[in-house]
């Protein structure tokens, strides 16, 4: 237990140091968010057609196609456990933490991954927000939980490939030696990722299981 307080701990040491990065990442996600909902608000042709797109393409899609199953099959665990490994592995590490490799463009990478993600999903979140009130409460939480941890995978990458261009940001000169730390500081962030994923799926998975008839 008092090794679990001090990981957490850690962790939430390591997030109030780049409070000023997750700020502005949150704020990226809030702003195109807000811009994707209202866009399809408005029903701007070539959005809301995108959008419809997606959307009737989600039972074919190899990615959520497991997921689907599972849940029609009554397997729930099953289906928390896959979105928790999708989104962490894909959503969270792949696209947001590990183009912080590349110095500087790695970072810009991430920010615009971010962009793109919070404008899509708010483009996408109209729909649910119309369908029921319960599947409105159920997107919020997803969207709080989810995007939450990906504000920190992405915070986390940036500060990777900010650390090769500025190592002076570690109080050291080599960058080799800054870009190790900041992948330590990575790993004490996605304690916070996973415990945000974990309760991302729980929360979606079991909100669609229960409101699905």
């Amino acid at each position: 237990m008092q090794n679990i307080k001090e990981i957490l701990y850690r962790s939430f040491a390591t997030s109030k140091r780049f409070k000023k990065l997750l700020f502005l990442v949150a704020a990226i996600y809030i702003v195109t968010f807000l811009i994707g909902y209202a866009l399809v608000y408005i029903r701007f042709p070539f959005i809301v057609e995108m959008s419809e797109a997606i959307i009737e393409g989600v039972s074919d899609n190899p990615v959520l196609t497991p997921i689907l199953s599972s849940l029609m099959g009554g397997n729930l665990a099953v289906a928390i456990a896959y979105t928790f490994l999708v989104n962490l592995a894909s959503g969270a590490f792949a696209s947001t933490t590990l183009p912080g490799v590349i110095p500087l463009l790695g970072g810009i990478g991430s920010i615009a991954v971010t962009g793109f993600r919070g404008f899509i999903i708010g483009a996408l979140y109209y729909y649910a927000f119309n369908v029921s009130l319960g599947y409105t409460v159920l997107a919020l939480g997803t969207a709080i939980l989810e995007l939450g941890a990906y504000v920190f995978s992405a915070v986390a990458g940036i500060n990777i490939s900010l650390a090769t261009i500025f190592p002076k940001r570690y109080q050291v000169n080599s960058r080799w030696v800054a870009f190790k730390m900041a992948w330590k500081d990575a790993g004490r962030l996605y304690i916070i990722v996973v415990i945000l994923l974990a309760l991302g799926a729980i929360w979606e998975m079991g909100g669609i299981f229960i409101l699905t008839p």
